[in-house]
This record gives C-alpha cells, sequence and structure tokens, in this order.
C-alpha cells in the first residue's frame, strides 16, 4: 500500500518519497499555457504507460476502501482518469461536461477559472439522491472548478466522498477553499498524488506555447530532433533561433524537482 499523509487538514497526498509517486511527477512537464506560466500538461502521464498504470492503481487502492457508488469526470482531464477507476472498482461513470455538450434534460452550474468563465452541466439522471460521488480532474489549484462540480452533485442531490487529482498546486491551498464553500462539503477531502512543486524542472527554451505548420523548415527540425530524443517521461523539445534561423533539439528535464531548483519558498503561478 502507498503511505498516504494528511498535509493540511482535508488535504492528502502520496508521501512525496514514495517511489511510484516520484516517478509520476516525472512525467509532468509544465508549460506557459494561456497566460498560466507553469501549466502541468497530464499528458505526458498517459504518454508513458508505466505511469499513467501507477496513477490508477493508486487511485483504485485508496477508493476500494470507501463506500463509492459511482465516479464523476471533469471536462476533459477527468474523462482520462475517472473511466478506468471506475471500470476497476465496477461502478458508473458519468461525465461533467462544458454547457450545451450533453443531450437530454440537464443540471448546469456557472463558474470562474483562472482564465475564463464557464458552465458544467451533468445529465439529470447521472446523480441520484444519496449516491456517494468521486470527482476526477487533472489537478487543483484555487478550486473554483472543484467547487462548481461538487456544488453541481449536491444540488442533484447527491454526496461528494472526495475528489481526487494527479497534481496539487499546494500554494493556493484549494481545498480550505471548497470545504469552506458549502457546509455539505466541510468534511470532503482533496486527495493528490503529486504536489506541483515535486515535479521535475523544465530546460531553458522548453516551456512556450506555439503553433509548428506542416510541411514547414520548423516541422522538418522537430521531426529530426525528435528521432534523436529518448523515450517519455524525460526528453522534451528545444526551440533556439528565430524566423527561418529556428531549429530544434531535445533535452531531459530535471534532474532537480521544482522545490530543489527554486526553494521552499517557489510558487509557480
Amino acid at each position: 500500500a502507498h503511505k498516504v499523509v494528511e498535509v493540511d487538514p482535508g488535504y492528502f497526498l502520496v508521501d512525496k518519497d514514495d517511489a511510484d509517486a516520484k516517478y509520476i511527477a516525472s512525467t509532468i512537464p509544465g508549460y506557459d499555457f494561456k497566460g498560466v506560466p507553469m501549466f502541468f500538461d497530464v499528458g505526458g502521464l498517459t504518454a508513458e504507460p508505466k505511469a499513467f498504470n501507477l496513477a490508477i492503481d493508486i487511485f483504485v487502492e485508496r477508493y476500494s476502501a470507501m463506500d463509492v457508488t459511482s465516479v464523476c469526470g471533469l471536462d476533459a482531464r477527468g474523462f482520462i482518469f475517472g473511466p478506468p477507476v471506475a471500470l476497476r472498482l465496477g461502478v458508473p461513470f458519468f461525465m461533467m461536461r462544458k454547457a450545451g455538450k450533453l443531450p437530454g434534460p440537464t443540471m448546469e452550474v456557472p463558474y470562474k477559472t483562472e482564465y475564463s468563465s464557464e458552465t458544467l452541466s451533468i445529465p439529470c439522471s447521472a446523480c441520484r439522491p444519496g449516491d456517494r460521488v468521486v470527482i476526477f480532474d487533472d489537478l487543483i489549484a484555487t478550486g473554483g472548478t472543484t467547487i462548481a462540480a461538487a456544488n453541481l452533485i449536491v444540488e442533484a442531490g447527491g454526496v461528494v466522498a472526495e475528489v481526487a487529482v494527479i497534481t496539487a498546486i499546494a500554494f493556493f491551498k484549494g481545498w480550505q477553499k471548497f470545504r469552506s464553500s458549502l457546509p455539505q462539503l466541510a468534511d470532503v477531502n482533496i486527495f493528490a498524488i503529486v504536489e506541483a512543486t515535486n515535479c521535475l524542472t523544465m530546460p531553458a527554451n522548453s516551456m512556450a506555447t506555439y503553433h509548428v505548420g506542416a510541411g514547414t523548415p520548423e516541422q522538418a527540425s522537430l521531426v529530426a530532433a525528435m528521432k534523436e530524443a529518448k523515450p517519455w517521461p524525460h526528453d522534451v523539445l528545444i526551440r533556439t533561433g528565430e524566423g527561418d534561423a529556428v531549429a530544434f533539439s531535445t533535452a531531459p528535464r530535471g534532474p532537480k524537482t521544482l522545490r530543489e531548483e527554486k526553494g521552499e519558498a517557489y510558487v509557480p503561478e
């Protein structure tokens, strides 16, 4: 069994020295995306089958011991981790989608994230009164999305058993905001496998988000670089130069974690 630590009231984390948690953390890169300087990308985890399987095993280990009626995945990354856990537990999975994406009668709740205003919806038939639901997402930061999702489960008559995420940005203490948002959530826990600052540092010139056109010299350089790259989870693309002089290479992440590199006071914005 994996050692789980209650880091703060209501915030549970797999021990940072756990070998499986360290391996999972090593697969998660961080990019400058939508104005967030360190957007932790679980696509790195899903690209590495060993890490993906370890994450699912950890979730199943935890929720096999709980009275869980169903699993809910948040649009869109909760759709990755929720279904395999639900299958292993033998319980239903349902999607909590953005507005206008679900057919039939739905319930909705508006919310705001760090960079947009959205609306979440579920089918009216997805959650029955008294159902104990685990909510899955990839990350918790300030907790806005998680609060909205839990609110919708409560409005539907369900009970939030727990919120499960791959990564938590502990600085924001989203679990405190979550537990204080509704009386029904006061004793609901947040469970994370990895704290964000335990992810590996990114090499210089590897964090930007940009588009590469098909058939361009940029793409040719990128393809050549990827042929020399080590398999996931470590090597990422490095982009140097401008215009016609753009070139790509690859480099490993780490070996230090963000916390080791930046210090205990480091805050991933």
